[in-house]
């Protein structure tokens, strides 16, 4: 088998799995901040909040996951080609992504409805 054919499998690039992880991290650090900023408040509707911003940036992940799948139907594969090389642990990490996006959706569901019931 050529090198040429092994680089045709469908792996994210760097810059698709930045997004996504940059996407990821907007979703979990404002509900980090907001939680504290609401236990030194002592007002929850900052943590409540933030649990908005956390389902908006997870469906963005999925919206943008969705995305470079119809780009590797479509057979544009400009945003999918990634190298050889570091494509263990970005095939690892795109593979986790949508657990981990589901999840996010779900707590941050749960801190949007209930969020300041916790510092009442």
């Amino acid at each position: 088998m050529s090198r040429e054919s092994s680089v045709q499998q469908p792996f994210p690039s760097r810059e698709a799995t930045l997004v996504e992880a940059l996407l990821m991290m907007m979703a979990v650090v404002p509900v980090l901040l907001s939680a504290y900023a609401s236990l030194v408040t002592g007002d929850g509707h900052w943590f409540q909040r933030s649990g908005a911003l956390m389902v908006l940036f997870s469906v963005g992940v999925e919206y943008h996951r969705k995305y470079l799948l119809r780009c590797l139907e479509s057979g544009t594969r400009s945003w999918l080609a990634a190298s050889i090389r570091p494509a263990r642990l970005v095939t690892r990490f795109w593979r986790a992504v949508p657990f981990v996006c589901y999840l996010s959706i779900v707590v941050g569901t749960l801190i949007w409805s209930y969020g300041d019931l916790l510092f009442a």
